[in-house]
């Protein structure tokens, strides 16, 4: 091999040292899969906020209507909602509300 990264055949033709595409598509399934998760973790933890709130409604909605903004961004992302109205009525459904 040369400095290049290359080897020479006998033949003279050059044979560059890549990385098989399995091997890049495997790593590129791992780091969706890895964000993903991260995701998850992320928007588990908004969900979390509504932890204590009181099984009513409209104490939900109060507690929405505090919600940082980035964290109904997030949530609206993650779970593909378009409006806080779908967003409010998801997060309902997961606590039995």
């Amino acid at each position: 091999m040369n400095a290049d990264g290359f080897d020479k055949l006998a033949t003279g033709i050059m044979i560059e040292n890549v990385e098989p595409s399995r091997c890049r598509t495997l790593r590129a399934e791992a780091l969706i899969k890895s964000d993903r998760f991260a995701q998850q973790r992320a928007a588990w933890e908004c969900l979390k906020f509504f932890e204590s709130t009181p099984a009513a409604e409209a104490d939900f909605r109060m507690r929405f209507a505090s919600m940082a903004a980035d964290d109904v961004t997030l949530l609206k992302a993650f779970y593909n909602v378009k409006t806080d109205d779908e967003l409010l009525s998801m997060i309902c459904r997961f606590w039995n509300v």
